[in-house]
Formats: C-alpha cells, structure tokens, sequence
C-alpha cells in the first residue's frame, strides 16, 4: 500500500506509514492503490498481459498448424492451448495458477518423454551397431549387399566377403554405434540440463503464486537456454528452407516464441540489479 504523502510502499493493511507516520487509513482525500496478495502474481502477471506474449501465442498456433500435416505432438497442441488460456485469464486481471501449471506440466511431459526417447536411442544405438558388426562378418550380409547395389545399377561395385577383411567390417559397425550413441547421449545432456531448467523456472512460477512465494527459480539459465534452443530452431528453419518450406516456417516460428519468452523473462522476472 502506498503512503499518499510521501509515496512509500508499506506492507498490506498498515495503518500508519512507516516512513513519515501518515495515517494510511482511506478517506475522502485519499487513494489506496489495490495491492495484489501474491507477490508471485504481481511478477508474473504484467508479463502474461504484455503483447509480446499475445505474439507468442499466435507464433505458437501458426507453428502447430503448420505441422498437423507431420503428425504435431498432442503436447505441442495442448500448450498452445493453455498458452492462450493463461493470456485471457490475464486480460481479466489475475494469473490462473490452474493453468500455468498446466503449461509447467506440459513442459515436463516434454521433458520426460525427450529423456525416455533418447535412452532408448542409446540402447537401440548399440544393439544395432554390434548387430550390424557381427552381420558384417557373414556371407549373408554381402549377399544382401550385393542385392540392394543391384538395385540401384550398381551391380558393378558387388563384392564377395573374402573381399572385405573382418577387422574393417567389425570396426565399420563399432563406428556406426558410435556415431549413433553419441548423438542420442548429446540429446538427452542438453534435455537435462536445458528443458529441465525451463520447466523448472515454469513450476515455480505457478507455486509461487499458490504458496505467496515471490522467488522464482532457474531464472537466467531458463532465460539463456530458450536462447539456445531459439538458435537451434533457427539453424534447423535455414536449413530445411529449400526442401521443407512449410517445416522450415513451423521451426521458425518456434525459434521466435523461443527469444521472445526469454524476452520477457528477463524483463518481468530476472531480478535487476540496484544501483546506489
């Protein structure tokens, strides 16, 4: 509540103002600005109302319609929903706790399932390369070899096994396994450090708001790795452009919703600091 003779901001309910004593008491001649009982809510709610995440919004609906024709995840959809759900409960003035955890659960959905795909990945990973290492030792695997040159007029190219040494067809599917592990190892270390940042910071603000607790958490990393996967986004957008317009146009827009939810996380949540 703040004080109408000097303009200090004194706790809810005060009687007289801790800075200079006036009475805090509402008259005739005085306002008394309404104060919010969630410290969390005074946080979150200007950035829920703020256009730019009307703008996320929308990018956020262009990208799911541009990829229904893909198969678009159920949980792409549902958090666009809740996205604008929480942005017309905040043009009504108050942040729905009910559906910001909503989008917090849906991030995390996101989260498990990306950590569940790339162990399996892992695994598949090196079932597949030893497989294929053991495969390549045997008759069997130049026969079918053969077949699939012929296939496409390379008939030229077949060979038979003595021809290939099986210190180079057992190396040749070590590599493959590796190759493979390796990438679905980079998936699931940048899911757990990354997505498990962002959902944390999503979390707290739906607790801070039912709890009274104005800190939230993860803040800055939450902020920097939406920058990051907003990059990634963009490079795969570039990189599809010629081949995949419409995918291309999807990633671009999720790399956009990317930067502009780090935009307002760094101005409405991320604690400045004060200068004296």
């Amino acid at each position: 509540m703040k004080c109408k003779n000097c303009g200090f901001e004194n706790e809810y309910n005060a009687e007289f103002c801790t800075n200079c004593g006036e009475s805090m008491k509402c008259n005739d001649m005085c306002e008394v600005e309404p104060v919010s009982l969630s410290p969390a809510a005074d946080k979150a709610l200007p950035a829920i109302k703020d256009k730019l995440f009307l703008v996320l919004c929308v990018l956020m609906t262009i990208s799911c319609v541009l990829s229904l024709s893909g198969g678009m995840p159920l949980l792409n959809i549902l958090f666009t929903i809740f996205l604008w759900l929480t942005y017309a409960d905040a043009q009504k003035g108050f942040a729905n706790e009910k559906h910001l955890q909503s989008i917090s659960g849906t991030v995390y959905a996101s989260y498990v399932i990306t950590n569940v795909v790339s162990i399996m990945l892992i695994v598949c990973g090196v079932l597949v390369g030893l497989g294929m290492g053991m495969l390549a030792g045997t008759e069997e695997f130049a026969t079918g070899f053969n077949e699939a040159l012929s296939l496409y007029d390379f008939g030229e190219y077949s060979f038979s096994y003595d021809d290939i040494p099986q210190a180079i067809v057992e190396f040749a599917g070590i590599m493959i396994a590796v190759v493979f592990v390796i990438g679905a190892v980079i998936m699931l270390v940048i899911n757990i450090l990354g997505y498990k940042k962002i959902h944390t910071l999503a979390k707290s603000v739906y607790t801070g708001i039912m709890f009274q607790n104005p800190e939230f958490k993860e803040v800055r990393s939450a902020k920097n790795w939406l920058i990051f996967f907003g990059v990634c986004a963009a490079i795969g957008a570039v990189a599809s452009i010629a081949s995949q317009p419409v995918v291309a146009l999807a990633s671009g827009c999720e790399a956009a919703a990317a930067i502009i939810a780090s935009v307002l996380i760094d101005k409405y949540l991320t604690e400045k600091p004060q200068y004296v």
